[in-house]
């Protein structure tokens, strides 16, 4: 039997965007099973309870993440950081790209490569750049250590010299951020985007530090693999050290322009699939209501819909899990399934205490059973 989990954090919530003619995801709750879901833990991935993995598997901070999303395996006495380019004016860092306000990559891919190259010669034999796409790259300390660093969200507007790495291996990373400024900023690439008055491409800014902890082979554990579809790096890099399989990112687009009809097919064509969309969420959290109310029906329409009709012609099963720090909602669906449940898919539901209950990661198990 097909197996298809999709999981959108944050669907539910104030104000609804389900109250609304959705009538795939009705009939699969009419027909299959409707369930709450228990508050999302607080923890440092998220993304791991995404993957069925309990809340005390698979908790590794930002740079391993990244590392192993670029398909890195450095040694392992090393320190793994998330490597974002930004821009440096006057002691102040800003985002090259303000969130939200593009579509596109972010930067041109003629001059991404331009500055990769370049950013090459900041290698030395402790530190190495390792590539990534558009703004994300990592960076790899061959050495451990107490250490911390300041997130961009923390950076951005401020002082980098005020917010300068601090404990071990501090000297090193310092000279790093010191050196790419002073490599970058005469380029004439970098004149040129000044004179267009973009923001120049002149700083590569370390931070998530953390080692590759061990996780769970899930292959393993579950006798085969699993595809994994998202526009999350995190993600990618968590189901790879997981022994999953994750789809190109940029295959996808993100946002608005999530490919989800293709989604859809890439799902009907593999034998289990798990499928994660955190664009409403991040609509919610940017106030973009319109744009949420316009892809829940997308979201629907394009990827609901045909999982739906496949399931209720041939031995398919498909969750649908919508989880959030308040608590949230799921169904499921298999062939055959004709249960008579009354109650809608939506806000309302979570005051039923006739429905029973499960965690994300539980739901997600039984998804994949």
């Amino acid at each position: 039997m097909r197996r298809v989990v999709v999981v959108v954090p944050e669907l539910l919530g104030e104000p609804s965007i389900l109250r609304q003619r959705l009538p795939s995801l009705q009939r699969m709750a009419e027909m299959g099973r409707l369930f709450k879901l228990a508050a999302t833990p607080v923890v440092e991935t998220p993304e791991a309870l995404y993957l069925g993995l309990r809340p005390d598997e698979g908790q590794l901070r930002q740079g391993p993440l990244t590392i192993s999303a670029l398909g890195a395996d450095p040694p392992p006495r090393s320190t793994h950081f998330h490597l974002s380019l930004l821009s440096f004016t006057d002691d102040v860092a800003a985002e090259v790209a303000p969130r939200g306000k593009q579509a596109g990559p972010a930067v041109d891919p003629a001059e991404l490569r331009e500055i990769l190259g370049l950013a090459k010669k900041l290698n030395s034999k402790n530190l190495t750049i390792v590539g990534g796409e558009d703004l994300d790259h990592g960076l790899v300390w061959e050495n451990v250590g107490d250490l911390h660093t300041s997130m961009p969200t923390e950076l951005v507007g401020n002082s980098v010299r005020r917010n300068l790495p601090e404990g071990d291996g501090e000297v090193l990373l310092r000279r790093f951020i010191d050196d790419s400024i002073n490599l970058l900023s005469e380029i004439e690439l970098n004149q040129r985007r000044i004179g267009e008055e973009l923001p120049p491409l002149n700083l590569l800014w370390p931070w998530g530090e953390g080692v590759r902890l061990p996780v769970p082979n899930l292959a393993l554990r579950r006798g085969e693999p699993a595809m994994v579809l998202s526009t999350s790096l995190r993600l990618q890099g968590l189901a790879r050290l997981a022994g999953y399989r994750h789809a190109p990112i940029r295959d996808y687009g993100a946002g608005l322009n999530t490919r989800l009809s293709k989604i859809a097919e890439v799902c009907l064509g593999e034998s289990v699939s798990i499928v994660v969309v955190e664009a409403i969420q991040d609509f919610r959290s940017r106030e973009m209501m319109e744009e949420a109310d316009w892809f829940v029906r997308e979201l629907e329409s394009k990827l609901l819909q045909p999982l739906f009709d496949e399931a209720l012609l041939r031995q398919t099963h498909v969750s649908f899990l919508a989880p959030g720090v308040q608590g949230g909602l799921g169904a499921s669906f298999a062939t055959r399934d004709s249960n008579a449940n009354s109650y809608p898919f939506d806000e309302r539901a979570l005051e039923e205490k006739s429905l029973g209950s499960s965690t994300l990661w539980e739901a997600v198990i039984q998804g994949l059973a």
